[in-house]
């Protein structure tokens, strides 16, 4: 009896492991998506993939720092500073990290006059990025600043 219980919480363990990392590889697909059509500069497509209350939140004292609710304030108080703020602005990933709905991702982040890291934090919920929050060099992007 000992033996079939064990072998029964083993098999419940491998089975909830294999769930985990099928959401993992979902998020991290959606992630990806995301980071795709914002480097496409497909904002209708970069909307869809995320909730109508979505929470991006960026830290420090930049022209994009705030709490911007919904994939349209995204757009106009992040996406086009950058553009205007940050000239040539890219981002090259270094690794991507998940933990079940929990979506992490370093990366190299360049534009004129910015060489810095980032990491960007995403929760993914049903095939919607619910939220994001960027940990970036706020100090490096703020001398990089053009006015």
């Amino acid at each position: 009896m000992k033996n079939i219980i064990l072998s029964l919480a083993f098999i419940t363990a491998i089975s909830i492991q294999a769930g985990h990392h099928e959401k993992d590889d979902d998020a991290k697909s959606v992630v990806k998506k995301a980071y795709a059509t914002f480097a496409a500069g497909d904002t209708e497509a970069w909307t869809a993939l995320h909730a109508d209350n979505l929470t991006f939140t960026v830290f420090g004292d930049i022209p994009t720092t705030g709490k911007h609710i919904g994939p349209n304030a995204v757009i106009k108080n992040v996406f086009e500073p950058i553009a205007n703020h940050w000239p040539n602005f890219n981002i090259q990933h270094k690794a991507m990290y998940s933990d079940g709905n929990m979506v992490f991702v370093h990366s190299d982040m360049t534009a004129d006059g910015l060489d810095t890291e980032t990491l960007h934090m995403f929760r993914v919920e049903n095939g919607i990025i619910q939220s994001f929050t960027a940990f970036d060099d706020t100090g490096s992007m703020a001398a990089a600043v053009v006015k």
